[in-house]
């Protein structure tokens, strides 16, 4: 649950929910949403459409400025010769046809090739090499192990994972100032590792700041 949208909603509301009207919502949050029963559905709900708005209509994003997990990513990933590879959160897709076997999933851009979010995705298939390149970076501590958990469970045996992780740095532009971006770090990347019993490969910075 995004903390800082249930803490306006607290504030605001002193847990009476027929203070959480519409106007409110549209004039503090910048969306529109259904009607909820309570504080906690209101801040899931908020913080969907919070980041649908955000993704779908203001996130541009450059793989040039990238070092390993930008354009690299594609001689990286197809030396591995992958027979399915996912890339979660995709955005705009931007490696279908240039990393072989590639499906996309993203819930706030029409260009991937299923608009669905992680949690939400259903198959029975199994993935060589699954791409999370700054799409698990949105919530709480508990939303990031529930979708790492769900990448986990959709890799193929000996599989490899890519992130990008982001160390809690808050996007500028202000259609973002209401989504809370998870401060990654490596002793969480240690413990995500172990909780799964996964190896870690290499950690790098990718940004060279």
């Amino acid at each position: 649950m995004n903390r800082k949208i249930f803490a306006n909603l607290l504030k605001h509301s002193q847990n009476d929910i027929s203070k959480i009207t519409q106007p409110y919502i549209l004039e503090t949050f910048g969306v529109e949403v259904k009607r909820c029963d309570t504080l906690e559905q209101y801040a899931e709900v908020i913080d969907d459409a919070c980041l649908n708005r955000y993704f779908s209509k203001y996130w541009q994003n450059d793989m040039k400025k990238w070092k390993y997990s930008g354009l690299a990513l594609i001689q990286e990933v197809n030396a591995l010769k992958p027979r399915a590879v996912l890339d979660v959160g995709c955005g705009y897709n931007e490696f279908k046809g240039k990393i072989d076997n590639l499906i996309g999933i993203d819930p706030y851009n029409n260009l991937a090739d299923l608009e669905v979010g992680t949690l939400e995705y259903k198959t029975d298939q199994k993935f060589d090499v699954i791409l999370c390149l700054g799409s698990v970076n949105f919530g709480s501590k508990d939303k990031i192990i529930a979708e790492v958990s769900r990448c986990v469970n959709l890799l193929a045996d000996g599989g490899t994972m890519f992130f990008r992780v982001n160390p809690g740095v808050q996007h500028d532009k202000p259609e973002a100032d209401w989504i809370e971006f998870f401060a990654w770090n490596v002793p969480f990347i240690i413990d995500l590792a172990q909780m799964f019993n996964l190896q870690i490969l290499d950690i790098r910075d990718d940004t060279n700041q």
